[in-house]
């Protein structure tokens, strides 16, 4: 893992393969994921540019409960990951992961670089409105973001003592991830891409009230099927002048 900020990140996404516009059938637990898996699907007002803008998917996995928001993304409050899409060209689409690590220390927090493990990518399509590619949606296994926090000191386990034998997990028990919070919070920006004189810096959010807003709440239960969708009336209330860049539907679905 490597130190990085997310202009560095930008300018350096490993590339990963963009499949072909799909339709989005139920699996046969109703959900839109195999199990295990987290759905997400993300749609602009124009069509993808993923040259100038890149599409970021903020995670607040250390189950506080509170929001990431678009205002924090220089300070990272509530920030511990980002998914972050971009590339050269809209066939070349990539994918980069982002942790941000509370360090202890003065400082904070470090953001890392992290290698994808690409056998817990489900898959990574683009999906369009008539002849326009104006989405795309990107299926994970929530161990993707099992990812302890480096700096953290072990904790040392406590001597072993007599207990009762334990009795099986109930077929059809939810289980989560080592070490990881079953609540998540999730926030979804765009934002000015490495091409840019000010690489980085917030465009446009999903929330109605754009990347000033503090309101908006995407709280999940990663132990719970949903199917979550936020989205914006036509034209939205507030307007960014790249139509490529204006954020009008999320989908966030899950199956445990």
């Amino acid at each position: 893992m490597r130190r990085a900020g997310f202009g560095v990140l930008m300018a350096s996404m490993a590339m990963a393969s963009c499949g072909r516009i799909v339709t989005l059938p139920k699996t046969s637990n109703g959900g839109l994921a195999p199990s295990g898996d987290l759905f997400i699907r993300v749609q602009t007002l124009g069509a993808l540019d993923f040259v100038n803008v890149n599409y970021v998917v903020i995670f607040n996995t250390s189950g506080n409960g509170q929001e990431p928001y678009a205002t924090s993304f220089a300070s990272y409050t509530n920030y511990s990951f980002a998914l972050l899409f971009g590339g050269s060209n809209l066939s070349g689409a990539t994918y980069s992961l982002l942790q941000v690590v509370p360090t202890g220390t003065a400082a904070g927090f470090q953001t890392l670089s992290i290698p994808i493990q690409t056998q817990y990518v489900t898959s990574f399509n683009l999906i369009s409105t008539g002849t326009v590619v104006n989405g795309f949606t990107f299926t994970f296994n929530r161990q993707l973001l099992n990812i302890p926090n480096p700096f953290a000191s072990a904790t040392p386990s406590p001597a072993p003592s007599p207990s009762p034998a334990s009795s099986p997990t109930p077929s059809g028990t939810p289980t989560l991830a080592p070490g990881q919070s079953a609540l998540w919070n999730l926030n979804f920006f765009t934002v000015t891409s490495s091409t840019s004189p000010t690489p980085g810096q917030p465009i446009d959010a999903i929330s109605n009230n754009g990347i000033s807003d503090t309101t908006f709440l995407c709280e999940v239960d990663t132990t719970q099927l949903f199917d979550k969708v936020f989205s914006k009336p036509n034209p939205p209330p507030v307007q960014v002048a790249n139509p490529s860049a204006q954020i009008m539907a999320v989908e966030v679905a899950n199956t445990p």
